[in-house]
């Protein structure tokens, strides 16, 4: 395979053969799981004082960043690569905190493991900033967060969606039905699909690009999960504290009040200790049991159910005031 460009280096130079398509899939493979992390920590650190709900809007989007996951393993193996020694592997979650996201993705970004405060949901904001500027004015307070510098990430499965046209014309992909796909009845509200032609791919991709920075008129996800907000707006009502309403032509941060949480505080280090190794252990069986699911050697059930074992020791830690850690034993 190609050496792994930069997302810079992709969407400036575009994809024009099969080794940088498969290093690009690889890439976002990591990309799309770099943000559950940071994510569920914020999540896990909420306590039973949440009267807005919000850890279950959370728990929303990092199920669909999984799912998000899934399509892009599936995208990458359809093309004929394998997985094998790529996702359980040491390097392939980032070492938080992290300076940029995998690839190069906003590059002056600090990503850390921390409880759920505003500083946080403008980072998330900041991973998750459309490709276009957002279709909902920010308000004056709190202050907007910076966008973040680019490229985005739509604007790397931009690049994405232009190459598998490029690589295949014909929208056949090398096999049919495509190899180690994996798919699941539903993945929270969504589904996991197989990837056998370019149409599939695009779709996919059209999926996360939505669900992630909204449709390009509207804060949803379009036409995937109309009504329901894009992970950006999802962050910006709980950092601006207000949900979005539409109000004439536009739409503004205006509805019901959204009240922050009571949250657990915890090392801005993991440490060491039984119940770190316990969660290191989970981790790595979830991590070596997802690998396996595009091998064909695995359940993604069994699999998913490994994530409440994981949410177990991970809210036990952060109740105890240790940061969880995400390495792969």
């Amino acid at each position: 395979m190609s050496r792994r460009r930069t997302i810079r280096e992709t969407v400036e130079n575009g994809i024009n053969d099969l080794d940088e398509l498969q290093a690009s899939l690889l890439t976002a493979i990591q990309l799309e799981f770099s943000t559950i992390p940071p994510y569920l920590c914020a999540q896990w650190s909420i306590t039973s004082a949440d009267p807005s709900g919000v850890a279950g809007l959370i728990e929303q989007v990092a199920t669909q960043e999984m799912l998000h996951f899934g399509l892009s393993c599936n995208m990458y193996t359809a093309t004929g690569a394998s997985l094998k020694g790529e996702i359980a592997a040491p390097d392939f979650v980032p070492v938080y905190p992290a300076t940029g996201l995998p690839g190069g993705v906003h590059p002056e970004l600090v990503v850390a493991l921390a409880p759920l405060s505003e500083q946080a949901l403008q980072t998330f904001m900041a991973i998750e900033y459309p490709e276009a500027d957002p279709v909902v004015p920010a308000p004056d307070l709190p202050p907007p967060p910076p966008p973040p510098a680019g490229p985005t990430i739509g604007q790397f499965y931009a690049a994405i969606a232009a190459g598998f046209n490029a690589v295949f014309p014909d929208g056949s992909l090398p096999t049919h039905p495509a190899p180690n796909q994996v798919t699941a009845t539903r993945i929270g509200d969504d589904t996991l699909f197989a990837v056998n032609t370019v149409a599939d791919a695009l779709t996919a991709i059209n999926e996360i690009t939505a669900q992630g920075e909204g449709a390009s008129t509207s804060p949803d996800e379009g036409t995937f999960d109309p009504g329901r907000l894009a992970h950006y707006y999802t962050f910006a009502e709980i950092y601006y504290g207000k949900t979005v309403v539409p109000s004439g032509d536009h739409f503004e941060y205006a509805g019901t009040p959204i009240e922050m949480p009571a949250v657990h505080n915890f090392s801005a280090q993991p440490s060491p200790g039984p119940d770190q190794q316990t969660f290191i252990k989970t981790f790595t069986a979830l991590m070596t049991n997802l690998e396996k699911c595009w091998r064909n050697d695995f359940s993604i059930e069994t699999a998913i159910s490994d994530m409440f074992d994981l949410t177990k020791a991970g809210v036990f830690l952060i109740e105890a005031g240790i940061t969880p850690q995400f390495t792969i034993a």
